[in-house]
């Protein structure tokens, strides 16, 4: 039988920062520098917990119902599984966590799951800050929304991104930096009109991911 998990404070393996953070509590005198390991021994451990439940929910019954593994899935199943528990390790967010969880669990649905196909994305979700999570759903939502209703004289998609994320709390000064941020993942792509430039539209990767995880889990820029 396996030997149990051990603790980074047990094992001697403390992380980096967590010997710097301690090492400057202890240099200005503070108390807690020999507590912090076992502190983010409990963080992390919690974190792990809520990670593996949410996985688990996925796979039961999430975004894409109800998904069977058989045993040619095991090697990547651990894959992926592997990957996904870097993400939690290095303190993605619950949603970024539950946005990846529906990549594997769409992957799978798709006949598409390996380790590969999942890096692509884990890659690119895992460090998501909030507002480029917010940007890429309404970006999804405003594509979608204009290839089924579009007609002549009818906004532009760019144009309801911007209205998307005006109702969502962001400034006019936020929109194009933001933009400019989430176009580093390959997920918008700079659209040039007349004159230049004019604008941000979502490329076929995002649609892609669109189909495998629920981009607008989170709409607002403060829920």
């Amino acid at each position: 039988m396996a030997d149990k998990k051990k603790s980074i404070a047990t094992t001697g393996m403390v992380p980096l920062g967590v010997s710097v953070a301690a090492e400057v509590l202890s240099s200005i005198g503070m108390p807690g520098g020999s507590l912090l390991a076992s502190l983010v021994d409990a963080y992390q451990e919690k974190k792990r917990a809520e990670a593996s439940e949410l996985l688990i929910e996925e796979i039961a019954a999430g975004r894409h119902g109800p998904v069977n593994f058989d045993t040619d899935d095991v090697d990547p199943l651990i894959a992926v599984t592997l990957r996904f528990a870097r993400a939690v390790e290095i303190g993605s967010s619950r949603e970024n966590l539950k946005l990846l969880a529906q990549v594997i669990a769409g992957l799978k649905k798709n006949r598409a799951l390996s380790g590969d196909a999942f890096m692509r994305w884990a890659g690119v979700l895992e460090q998501m800050t909030r507002d480029e999570l917010v940007l890429i759903g309404i970006a999804y939502r405003a594509q979608k929304d204009y290839t089924v209703s579009h007609r002549e004289g009818e906004t532009g998609v760019w144009a309801r991104i911007i209205q998307g994320l005006l109702d969502a709390g962001y400034t006019d000064g936020d929109i194009s930096p933001l933009a400019g941020c989430v176009t580093r993942y390959g997920l918008l792509s700079l659209h040039s009109g007349f004159g230049g430039v004019s604008g941000y539209e979502p490329t076929s990767w995002l649609m892609e991911l669109g189909e495998l995880a629920d981009l607008e889990l989170v709409t607002t820029k403060n829920d």
